[in-house]
């Protein structure tokens, strides 16, 4: 392994993610089907609406054929319930025109599921009909949306609150506090082994390195050579303390019941989770250090992104939106339909590879924490700062002030609760890692 000073990166993170302007794009999966796409004046009002709701009737009548078809209808867009409700009525309506009754699973002979989208410009609404087992054929209508006049401004400031946790020498890629019998542990995750620290003394606080004190090291065993610029990650577990995944590498501890504490790993090519819940994963580079793209399962319909760095759910009313940092330098916006990227100048802020959704009280109630780069004259990063940003729009909009750090964050991941993120970050005067607990509070 490399000396932690060194820290050579083997693929170089995007030092500039720049946000503000956009373009829709459909992945590869409607290739093989039926594309037809009618774009209409751009209003959206109820009128249109009904209009473009009848056009993609129209369009699932001639995929489908007259018949008995059970209808799936959801809505992950930004329409109100009340557009959406003329929306399915004026399909519902234009479809028992054309022929096509909608009726229950069990009495149907095929199903159409649509879905309700959009990009930073236009609602896009999608049809897949199937047909039996194989047969699917897919329409698509979309239309402009309407300008947005007013700014986005959160109902209360926002502002980042960030808590040194611990600090060592030693190359650091993740950090986790846990609460255990005896007293709150500190989990750090290094290129050779997994650091359990036990902290010392009555205060709360854990803001002061000299109160955590070593109780036991863990040693990665790995038969793969990991790569120069390595990454890895922590995930807190119900029925054993942890999960640790590093390139071709996964780590777990013994069950909770048995003692002592002991580390097994095991190489492996499994995709990592990217929420605690591990209802997403993807595949790593485990030579490299990015995610190839591949998911497991998809988003919706959507099983393949551009390779990223790192990725970030954003829970909505309805669906859930993911914000992937990809390694071209753009910001992908995924909702299970489509996938827009965002690319472009933006001359507020520089934004890095590094993101993390956090839950909060303020604002929609979960902001994307944002790496932003700070450039040296060495060309790494003298100090690096995390915003968070709101996405009410498909736009993504600055929310607080940014947070300083002396040096260059290095790695960002949510904490098992989603409340808050461990950032890690490697000091430019000294080279020494630092864990810091990165949380969102409302006030001024």
């Amino acid at each position: 392994m490399n000396s932690p000073r060194s820290c050579p990166r083997y693929n170089q993170r995007n030092p500039h993610m720049r946000a503000r302007t956009s373009s829709g794009r459909w992945l590869g999966w409607l290739t093989s089907f039926m594309l037809v796409t009618v774009v209409l004046p751009p209003s959206a009002s109820a009128s249109s609406l009904a209009d473009t709701a009848r056009q993609l009737a129209h369009k699932i009548a001639a995929a489908s054929g007259p018949g008995a078809f059970a209808l799936e209808f959801s809505n992950h867009s930004s329409l109100d319930e009340k557009s959406v409700r003329e929306v399915r009525s004026a399909l519902e309506s234009q479809l028992h025109v054309e022929g096509v009754h909608i009726t229950r699973v069990e009495q149907a002979t095929g199903t159409v599921e649509v879905v309700l989208s959009e990009s930073l410009r236009n609602y896009v609404w999608t049809a897949v009909v199937a047909i039996g087992s194989d047969e699917k054929k897919v329409a698509l209508v979309s239309l402009p949306r309407p300008p947005t006049d007013a700014a986005f401004t959160p109902a209360m400031p926002i502002v980042l609150k960030t808590a040194l946790l611990f600090s060592e020498q030693q190359w650091m890629l993740d950090a986790a506090l846990v609460d255990m019998p005896g007293g709150s542990r500190l989990i750090v995750l290094g290129g050779d082994a997994v650091s359990i620290y036990r902290r010392q003394g009555a205060s709360p606080s854990a803001n002061s390195t000299g109160r955590w004190e070593l109780e036991t090291s863990l040693p990665i065993v790995h038969l793969r050579a990991f790569p120069r610029d390595l990454r890895g990650r922590l995930l807190l577990r119900r029925d054993h303390l942890f999960d640790a995944y590093l390139p071709g590498t996964i780590c777990r501890s013994t069950p909770n019941a048995v003692a002592p504490l002991t580390l097994a790993c095991t190489d492996s090519d499994d995709p990592w989770p990217l929420t605690t819940d591990d209802s997403v994963r993807a595949f790593y580079a485990s030579t490299r250090n990015f995610f190839t793209g591949a998911l497991s399962p998809g988003i919706g319909k959507i099983s393949n992104v551009p390779p990223f760095y790192a990725a970030a759910a954003l829970a909505r009313p309805n669906y859930t939106l993911w914000a992937f940092a990809a390694v071209d330098g753009s910001l992908h916006l995924v909702d299970g339909v489509t996938d827009q990227a965002i690319r472009g100048a933006n001359s507020n802020s520089k934004l890095g590879s590094d993101l993390a959704a956090v839950h909060s009280t303020c604002g929609s109630g979960t902001q994307l924490l944002v790496s932003e780069n700070g450039d040296g004259l060495s060309g790494i990063s003298d100090h690096d700062t995390l915003r968070a940003f709101e996405i009410p729009d498909r736009d993504p909009v600055a929310a607080s002030a940014a947070a300083e750090f002396d040096g260059q964050i290095t790695a960002l991941w949510p904490d098992s609760g989603g409340n808050g993120a461990a950032a890690i970050v490697r000091r430019k005067d000294t080279g020494w890692y630092e864990a810091y607990r990165v949380s969102v509070t409302c006030g001024n």
